[in-house]
């Protein structure tokens, strides 16, 4: 099977799709040393701690229940 080596694309009448540029701006250096305040991250979850029973609630818990 042969393969054309003609050199050129064939358009086929469609509007080529814009690709995003690879280039990054840079962010200012006063951004850069104190963050976006605008950012928010989503990969940290923060919970809030869970308050441990004392010794005396635990007690009280199985003398009740």
């Amino acid at each position: 099977m042969c393969i054309p080596h003609n050199g050129g694309s064939v358009s086929n009448g469609y509007e080529k799709e814009e690709k995003p540029k690879k280039h990054i701006a840079r962010v200012s250096k006063e951004q850069f040393e104190k963050g976006d305040s605008d950012f928010i991250d989503e990969r940290i979850i923060i919970d809030k701690p869970k308050k441990k029973e004392t010794f005396l609630e635990q007690l009280v818990k199985e003398l009740a229940g």
